[in-house]
Order: C-alpha cells, then sequence, then structure tokens
C-alpha cells in the first residue's frame, strides 16, 4: 500500500512540477522528509513548515527534500502554502492517502477521521532512497496537535541514516 502510495501523483500548490510524487522526490534526493500535516486550517503547522523553511539549506546540505503533504482541495492548500511560502514542495491530498498509508493516527473515532483539524495527529516520515528504497529511515508520530519533532531532531535524524 505504501509503496503504491508513494507513486500517486499529488498537486502541488508551491513552485515546481504541477503534479509530483513522493517518488519522484526520491529520484531528486537521498532523503524525503514527509511532514503529514493535520490540516489546510492547523496554525501549528504552518508554524513548522515555517521552522523547517528557515533551516531548509541545512537539509539541502544532507541531500534531504522535505514535502508538506496537506490534506485538502487544491485550492485550500494553496491558500495555507501562501501564509507559509516553504520552498519546498506543499502536495494536496484530497483523499488523505498518504496518511492512510503511513497510519497517521487519528483520535476521536469516526468524528476525528471525518474532521481532520481536530482529530488527525501530526507526523514526520524520513524516507531512505540510498539503497534503491524507499525505507523509512525515522517516524514522529504526534501525541498531540501541538507534539511535532523540533527542527534539530530532524536534522540529527539524518544525520544518522
Amino acid at each position: 500500500m505504501v509503496s503504491e502510495s508513494l507513486r500517486t501523483e499529488f498537486p502541488n500548490v508551491a513552485a515546481g512540477a504541477k503534479q509530483v510524487s513522493v517518488a519522484d522526490l526520491g529520484t531528486e534526493s537521498t532523503f524525503v522528509v514527509l511532514l503529514l500535516m493535520q490540516s489546510s486550517g492547523s496554525g501549528t503547522c504552518r508554524q513548522q513548515a515555517r521552522e523547517i523553511a528557515a533551516e531548509y539549506d541545512e537539509f539541502q546540505r544532507r541531500s534531504a527534500t522535505v514535502a508538506a503533504i496537506v490534506p485538502g482541495s487544491a485550492p485550500k492548500v494553496r491558500s495555507w502554502r501562501r501564509l507559509v511560502d516553504p520552498p519546498f514542495p506543499v502536495l494536496a491530498d484530497r483523499e488523505a492517502a498518504l496518511a492512510e498509508a503511513f497510519y497517521q493516527r487519528t483520535q476521536y473515532g469516526r468524528l476525528g477521521r471525518f474532521v481532520s483539524s481536530i482529530g488527525r495527529m501530526p507526523m514526520t516520515v524520513v524516507l531512505d532512497y540510498r539503497d534503491g528504497g524507499p525505507s523509512v529511515g525515522y517516524t514522529y508520530e504526534g501525541a498531540t496537535s501541538f507534539d511535532r519533532p523540533p527542527v534539530r531532531e530532524l536534522l540529527a535524524a539524518l544525520d544518522e541514516s
């Protein structure tokens, strides 16, 4: 299931190709850092993207591409991207296919699965493409809406890989 989802093309509302798959990103970099966001309305998600954007050159030095995966339609995610303006791809995952593929946690049962802004927990996944991959090199599953890995922890995870 994960490999199929990685080949699925999603609308990219940031600079670059209009349609992007995670597999495409893996051909350009050794690592792909996926920021599986909660929703297009989450201020904490925007803050995480801004913090990573401020240190993006450090990710690039490590041959890592970051991609924010935001559940929702391309117009909603485009509005989210305008508030953040990151230097990396922002993919609109209308059906939350990547969230499902990586088993991104939700809370509050059906309501949480239906209303991602309150139910979906943030998740960060680092994919390693060195061995033809991808293989999961690091995962951080947020316990709350505000629980996200610090940028330094992500950089350290890349260094240790």
